[in-house]
């Protein structure tokens, strides 16, 4: 199913994983969508189709909102992403849930030794509150979000999975990043690392930038663990 570029050597254990959250580790893709209609149409504005807000989850906001409003200024832009988040701080996190399976498998990778951060668009705070509140604990080395590098330089730019190595001290080469998006895909890509898509979250086909895709918890465990 995958065009994948394999490693060498057969299957080598990794050092850190690099995880998105929206749509892998949380089943919360359709919480991005709801709130940014929830700002759209209260201002006046006709909602965006789930497909056109999917595809942009791990984004900065300003470039969801612009679809409504093309010509959105800095500071209506500013407006609508307090708005957002005042929205998700008191409805959406509360609300969020892991994905079946994903409690388990931070939970082993670190038994394991194996390094793990978090790379959204969200911003870091928010990624360690959510996960903290589910009771993640000390699974997480690192919580990086899209508050972590400059605004121009978001998924699928690199600078969040090489931040991430640079923090914990791992080469590209022993990094894999796992995610459900080609934006996140893109982003693991362009760091030099491995990439992993899963097929539970947005996109449930194949994307061209993924060295590998998953479909079960099982089956990612199985490639990011140490055999």
């Amino acid at each position: 199913m995958s065009t994948a570029r394999p490693f060498q050597g057969g299957r080598a254990p990794f050092d850190l994983v690099c995880w998105d959250l929206d749509g892998t580790l949380t089943d919360s893709v359709r919480f991005v969508v709801e709130t940014a209609n929830a700002v759209i149409t209260r201002r006046g504005g006709a909602p965006l189709e789930f497909d056109v807000v999917g595809r942009m989850t791990g984004l900065p906001l300003e470039e969801i909102f612009r679809i409504a409003w093309p010509d959105l200024t800095a500071e209506d832009a500013i407006a609508c992403r307090a708005e957002y988040r005042t929205i998700y701080d008191e409805t959406v996190i509360p609300a969020t849930r892991l994905f079946e399976g994903a409690r388990e498998t931070l939970r082993v990778v670190h038994a394991a030794g194996v390094l793990q951060a978090t790379v959204s668009g969200k911003r870091a705070a928010d990624c360690e509150r959510i996960l903290r509140g589910l009771e993640i604990e000390d699974d997480i080395e690192l919580y990086l979000g899209g508050d972590s590098v400059p605004a121009d330089r978001h998924k699928p730019a690199p600078d969040l999975a090489l931040l991430a190595m640079a923090r914990l001290g791992v080469p590209a080469a022993r990094t894999v990043v796992v995610g459900d998006t080609r934006t996140d895909m893109r982003m693991g890509r362009a760091a030099a690392a491995h990439t992993i898509q899963v097929l539970w979250g947005y996109e449930t086909a194949a994307v061209p930038d993924a060295d590998e895709i998953v479909a079960t918890w099982d089956a990612l465990r199985a490639r990011i663990l140490p055999s």
